[in-house]
């Protein structure tokens, strides 16, 4: 009798299972079409498990990837990476068919087309434009400074000097001769 039970809950279990994983593949035919790659299993399988989940945003801790997260959501996502994986599905399948459920929020790293160019191309190019007015702003003052300073040919030309130059003149010629100077 025990082992009839037993024999029922291991049936009872392992369809339930064996339901699960002939749900992902179906789901992952109607999404991603045939798997276009070869079934893995043992190491390979786990190592590219750990790559596409590594790739892909946790829903619940957005700031994690699935392999890093210990979220239940996580762990559901990374078995079914592996299943999907395990059936054939290429890694590149395998993130098409998290997309089409979360979108393209599910990417750790955005695609590198369309609109999303700028999330690629903004930070160089403010890297570069900051480089650029780092450098004009250390190389323009010291041009424009020596340019506008006043030689001393100038201020010897200068007329409204020249009242000021003959005043100096005037007190240097009477004042006493300073003490201490050997002449």
């Amino acid at each position: 009798m025990k082992r009839l039970i037993l024999a029922c809950l291991l049936l009872i279990c392992g369809g339930a299972f064996a339901q699960q994983d002939s749900e992902v593949g179906t789901n992952a035919l109607i999404v991603v079409g045939e798997p276009a790659g070869t079934p893995l299993s043992g190491a390979a399988l786990e190592e590219l498990t750990e790559e596409v989940a590594g790739r892909m945003r946790c829903p619940v801790c957005q700031g994690l990837s699935v392999a890093d997260s210990p979220s239940d959501a996580a762990v559901a996502m990374k078995a079914e990476v592996r299943a999907l994986l395990a059936a054939g599905y290429t890694p590149a399948q395998t993130v098409r068919y998290f997309e089409t459920s979360y979108g393209e929020f599910i990417r750790l790293a955005p695609k590198a087309e369309g609109f999303n160019l700028v999330v690629w191309i903004a930070p160089v190019a403010m890297l570069l434009i900051g480089a650029a007015m780092i450098a004009w702003r250390l190389r323009g003052p010291r041009t424009a400074a020596v340019a506008e300073a006043p030689g001393p040919a100038s201020v010897d030309e200068d007329p409204d000097l020249a009242v000021y130059r003959e005043r100096v003149r005037q007190e240097l010629a009477a004042a006493p001769p300073a003490q201490g100077t050997d002449a």
